[in-house]
């Protein structure tokens, strides 16, 4: 009697390995591509408008969520991003980012707040 083998089981394909795009058409036009790396991943960030690519640091997987920092050299913009998988087709994607805005000295006497701590 032949022994059976087993059938040649495919690897399980890794899903978070892709390009993502923003669903909102309006939203960013940041696309992340994700490759793998070893044991965790390589990340490319790249603006769709302007082809600007981001550098990219600090980038770590903990099994279940992909981490890394992106900083922008147009705009000086640093970015913190975490992306979790949701299924074969979406990622939950998290972000904090710096800022930039102008403040205007108040002309004349003004009140304090009385919320606002005095210094």
């Amino acid at each position: 009697m032949k022994a059976m083998r087993k059938p040649r089981q495919k690897p399980k394909r890794d899903l978070l390995v892709g390009t993502w795009f923003n669903a909102n058409e309006y939203a960013t036009e940041v696309e992340f591509t994700i490759t793998r790396a070893g044991r965790s991943y390589a990340v490319r960030v790249c603006d769709r408008y302007d082809d600007e690519a981001a550098d990219i640091f600090e980038t770590t997987w903990d099994g279940e969520v992909l981490s890394f920092a992106a900083q922008w050299n147009s705009t000086g913009r640093f970015a913190r991003y975490r992306l979790l998988l949701l299924s074969a087709n979406r990622i939950d994607v998290t972000y904090t980012y710096t800022d930039s805005e102008m403040y205007h000295r108040k002309l004349g006497k003004t009140k304090r707040p009385t919320n606002c701590a005095r210094n």
